[in-house]
């Protein structure tokens, strides 16, 4: 069975003739430069990085690597806008489209960079009229991308997935108001959260659309991501989010799936459980990362209440059984999510989040490794 047939089958619920597994076909499933970099040195690969971008220094993964891994998913992403790129106000600073300011966190590299200036932190409801917004038909972003997406639509027999840098609406809302006044502003400010949300909503549509009138056609998923909880519990009741951010993203996900055409991958971290059901309902078909640490993320529970209606992408702890375990674990644990969440297809295999640079690269490879010899079907 081919990459593109294996994966499509699953989101039907069809068990493939393996489970698909999936490496840096999303901005959320790829690795992070220095657990790349160390990968690569140890495949014996003389490649240079592609940094996807500058926030959490994540990587586009090379033809070589994907192939070497077997893994059936690739990516096609937009470019950077040619009239506001990120600007560098120092060594470790930087300001992007969006006015945001991030700093290194450690002043080494491989590491994030954190927020240190929220420019709509003090703003008023009239002042979201005046804020100089991102440019979302800049010309830069999809140069070229027509052609390398259907390059790899006619020449490739993957599954191909459809990402922007930067989809979120709730993230990117807080992060130009700041974390904590934003969650204010939802319980005591609901105008102004509103309007936030709406205007954020629209820039990201019309950035969506402009990217997918470019490769729509040669796509095969459309992915999103907007991290909505800690490990504990979602960052909002589910009261606040269904009274005041499920109305954008359900306009928002119904958009770019009546857009595309295509199925929608939605990657929200942590405790999503007493979401789930609202996703479902506004149209998200695959849920990623499935964040198995976090509580009430049990992969038996999750699949047998809610594994017939949505696919499952991700499963294996990042955190703590890819960072700290030996090959051996990683091992254990792949077979054990491919029997917990493999069963009448609805799964791909998948680290949770992205690969983080203590990760050893033998353990990466015991992921893949496990998955083609234990992820065939019938399980």
């Amino acid at each position: 069975m081919k990459p593109r047939e294996r994966v499509l089958k699953t989101l039907e619920h069809v068990e493939p003739d393996r489970v698909p597994m999936d490496l840096g076909g999303t901005r959320c499933t790829t690795l992070t430069l220095g657990a790349y970099e160390k990968l690569l040195e140890h495949l014996g690969l003389k490649l240079e990085p592609r940094l996807l971008g500058n926030i959490f220094q994540t990587v586009a993964l090379d033809e070589e690597v994907a192939r070497y891994l077997q893994v059936d998913t690739r990516m096609i992403h937009d470019n950077p806008p040619k009239k506001s790129q990120d600007k560098w106000l120092s060594d470790d600073v930087f300001k992007n489209e969006w006015g945001i300011v991030y700093k290194r966190s450690i002043n080494e590299k491989w590491f994030y960079y954190d927020i240190i200036e929220h420019p709509l932190k003090n703003a008023t409801l009239r002042d979201l009229s005046n804020f100089d917004w991102p440019d979302p038909y800049d010309p830069g972003r999809t140069e070229g991308l027509k052609e390398e997406a259907r390059r790899l639509h006619e020449e490739t027999d993957y599954c191909i997935i459809g990402n922007i840098e930067i989809q979120a609406i709730f993230a990117t809302s807080w992060r130009l108001r700041g974390f904590e006044q934003f969650l204010i502003d939802t319980i005591a400010n609901t105008d102004f959260a509103k309007e936030l949300l709406a205007r954020v909503t629209e820039i990201q549509k019309a950035r969506y659309q402009a990217f997918l009138e470019a490769v729509g056609d040669y796509i095969d998923l459309v992915f999103i991501g907007d991290d909505l909880a800690t490990q504990q519990a979602p960052l909002v009741s589910p009261r606040t989010y269904r009274e005041i951010i499920k109305p954008y993203q359900a306009d928002y996900f119904e958009f770019v799936k009546k857009k595309s055409g295509k199925k929608l991958i939605y990657h929200c971290c942590g405790n999503v459980r007493p979401l789930i059901e609202d996703f479902i309902e506004i149209g998200v078909d695959v849920l990623n990362p499935v964040q198995v640490s976090a509580k009430d993320m049990d992969p038996v529970e999750l699949k047998e209440q809610f594994g017939d209606r949505i696919t499952f992408w991700g499963g294996i702890d990042t955190q703590h059984v890819l960072s700290r375990g030996t090959p051996d674990d990683v091992r254990q644990e792949t077979k054990k999510r491919i029997k917990q969440l493999g069963k009448g297809g609805g799964y791909v295999l998948a680290a949770v989040h992205n690969i983080q640079f203590e990760v050893p690269p033998e353990n990466i490879l015991a992921l893949f490794e496990t998955g083609l010899k234990e992820g065939k079907y019938p399980l």
